[in-house]
């Protein structure tokens, strides 16, 4: 464990047996990138208390005074409530009802749910560290275990039709920076789903997305690497990288999953070079 994740963690355990003597809080857990072992100079601390019922607003602000806590952000800022300065550090505190958790792993686990925001909780979920509660905790990491594949494949269907390099090609030859890294970066954040559902892990965010990337076994080689080398390269060379990236990534689909339906992914992959007309091709009318 690095240092930077281990001392987020000791700040956690001392928290949460504060927060374990709230009544009606039946799981401590920390979370976010301390949990996942992400942790850099820049990070926060993500707790998560679990109710029996959902908690009031003054229980919550009670619990913050308790813990010597102020706001960091204004009430107009929608993360006011749960983002927290304590002894000057930053902790993000979120409070959740058991039933509302519970709920979303069913969505994703048995509605097979393709919402980045349950993903998001399940993947919370697997890799959260019980501070308190663990029976609750490991109960929950025990049901995200076994990835769906159904869920998979609903993702591969979502997201494999985004491999399409037409309007990136224009924007490469264009000369338009600003469209051409947009659609750039958006291929790259649809692949790094389907690299997910391919490998049974997950949404940490896109903000995780090279150190999640880092960690999938099944997936083109040398791949964060030449991720981040697109943003340094002409665009049009890295649009050609970015072809290699979708056709090496299509080919373990297709290993994995030889009956899914890549028709549509193939065909956006080879968009020939866009075609360049300097000339008119039509004739002026001729009349007597």
């Amino acid at each position: 464990m690095d240092h930077q994740t281990k001392w987020r963690l000791d700040a956690a355990r001392t928290l949460a047996e504060k927060l374990k003597e709230a009544d009606g809080i039946r799981a401590v857990v920390a979370a976010g990138s301390a949990a996942r072992s992400y942790s850099d100079v820049y990070s926060d601390l993500e707790l998560i208390a679990y109710w029996d019922r959902p908690p009031g607003m003054e229980e919550k602000r009670a619990i913050a005074g308790e813990l010597g806590a102020v706001h960091r952000y204004p009430k107009i800022d929608h993360g006011h409530e749960s983002a927290l300065e304590i002894e000057g550090f930053p902790v993000d505190l979120w409070h959740k009802s058991v039933s509302e958790e519970e709920g979303v792993l069913d969505r994703v686990l048995k509605g097979f749910s393709t919402d980045l925001g349950d993903n998001n909780v399940a993947d919370t979920v697997r890799t959260g560290i019980p501070l308190y509660g663990e029976e609750l905790i490991r109960e929950w990491q025990a049901r995200t275990e076994e990835y769906p594949d159904e869920l998979a494949r609903r993702f591969l269907d979502g997201y494999l039709p985004h491999f399409h390099l037409r309007q990136l090609q224009f924007a490469a030859r264009r000369n338009n920076p600003a469209a051409f890294y947009n659609i750039l970066s958006n291929i790259q954040s649809s692949l790094f789903i389907v690299l997910l559902a391919l490998n049974g892990s997950y949404f940490p965010t896109y903000k995780w997305m090279f150190k999640r990337l880092h960690e999938l076994p099944a997936k083109p080689e040398n791949l964060e690497w030449r991720l981040r080398e697109m943003y340094k390269e002409s665009p049009p060379k890295a649009a050609g990288r970015m072809r290699e990236v979708l056709e090496e990534t299509l080919e373990l689909v297709k290993d994995r999953y030889p009956d899914l339906d890549t028709e549509f992914a193939r065909y956006g992959i080879n968009q020939p070079l866009p075609e360049r007309f300097s000339d008119s091709p039509f004739k002026p009318d001729q009349q007597g």
